[in-house]
């Protein structure tokens, strides 16, 4: 990957405040899976009802968007979708990001892979993210995620596309572990695991957020975490390319972030969900973030909020397919500036792993101490 395209994009997005560079797309809200951590679970539960996007939704939807530096796809499990690549693919084409990240429970080992080879081989500008999900060793994890099996599918999935980047440079392959009270006292064993059996590109710990399926996930203790991000920063190498360099940073500053952020229960940085971060639902519904009711607001705001409209009470920005598929048109709207307004107003503040990244990759002082820190 150039140095160059990345640092260009970046400078542009400082320059354009206003535009997002950050879009998070939950492609579906069905799931092979039942996690006790998940914060989705209730749009799980109505996925049959939903009318999902299709491609053709999404190339008109693509044609109103700016370059973008991150595309994540999101859900449910996202590879559910059997027509994922065509559903993507007029995303990337016309925004053109720097990194396309795909977190999966890593179940469907053929699908998986298989659209995994053919983005990367697609798109060989792109850098390709596939990040699978270790929650746990053997049994623990497959109870966890509320299926038989999953352990050992994730394993043979992650052995098949090792197996894909000797010829696929730009394929990498990052492990996401949430870290929640059902797997707390047993996080080490499963971390040393990972570095040592799986090697990943990447390897990331997540704090467990939301309103989850089983309440007693949501008591971690904030130390434990303090612990681990310890450890991953002991155990971090330094990788020779200096776009690595940089995520690594970037990753740990954005630990040290919500760390902050939990511990003081208050905003730490002015949050840019909304403005540079952007949730598209799998309906075309477009929020500020995907955890601003669940989090940030006291029920007194939320009452406040809930009686200045019923749009508002829905927490979104607007819907594309209520808008002629053009985001700008959303991003204009009164709907918008009011919700916008509501989050700066009230200091909104949450644990949310992607609000902390836009943030600090969107705040150019932040991002380029970073910068200097990656390349020195």
């Amino acid at each position: 990957m150039s140095w160059l395209r990345l640092g260009a994009r970046l400078v542009l997005s400082w320059l354009q405040p206003g535009q997002p560079s950050y879009l998070v797309y939950f492609v579906t809200a069905a799931c092979n899976a039942r996690c006790e951590m998940c914060f989705y679970w209730q749009e799980m539960e109505s996925a049959a009802t939903r009318k999902e996007l299709t491609p053709e939704e999404t190339r008109r939807i693509a044609e109103h968007l700016p370059r973008l530096i991150q595309l994540t796809l999101s859900g449910g499990e996202p590879f559910l979708r059997q027509e994922l690549v065509e559903l993507v693919a007029p995303l990337l084409e016309k925004t053109r990001p720097i990194f396309l990240s795909i977190p999966t429970n890593g179940i469907l080992t053929e699908r998986i892979v298989q659209a995994a080879e053919t983005l990367a081989a697609r798109y060989p500008w792109l850098r390709l993210n596939m990040e699978l999900s270790v929650d746990g060793l053997g049994e623990i994890h497959d109870r966890l995620r509320g299926r038989a099996g999953t352990f050992a599918d994730l394993v043979r999935t992650w052995a098949e596309l090792k197996a894909l980047q000797p010829r696929l440079p730009n394929l990498r392959l990052g492990v996401l572990t949430v870290l929640s009270g059902l797997n707390q006292d047993k996080i080490f064993d499963t971390l040393k695991y990972i570095r040592s059996e799986l090697k990943p590109d990447r390897m990331e710990v997540m704090y467990a957020r939301g309103k989850m399926r089983n309440p007693a996930a949501a008591k971690v203790a904030i130390e434990k975490f303090r612990e681990v991000c310890r450890w991953l920063e002991k155990e971090r190498g330094r990788p020779s390319s200096l776009v690595d360099r940089m995520r690594e940073e970037l990753g740990r500053e954005k630990r040290s972030l919500i760390i902050e952020t939990v511990s003081r229960n208050t905003m730490v940085m002015p949050c840019l969900a909304g403005r540079k971060l952007l949730v598209m639902d799998p309906e075309g519904k477009v929020r500020p973030c995907e955890m601003l009711e669940s989090l940030s607001a006291s029920e007194s705001q939320i009452s406040n909020l809930k009686a200045q409209s019923k749009q508002q009470a829905k927490w979104l920005l607007g819907e594309l397919r209520e808008s002629e598929y053009d985001l700008g048109k959303i991003l204009q709207s009164d709907q918008a500036q009011k919700l916008l307004g509501f989050i700066e107003r009230s200091s909104c503040h949450c644990s949310y792993e992607c609000a902390a990244l836009a943030d600090l990759a969107f705040s150019p002082g932040s991002m380029l101490g970073i910068l200097l820190k990656a390349w020195f």
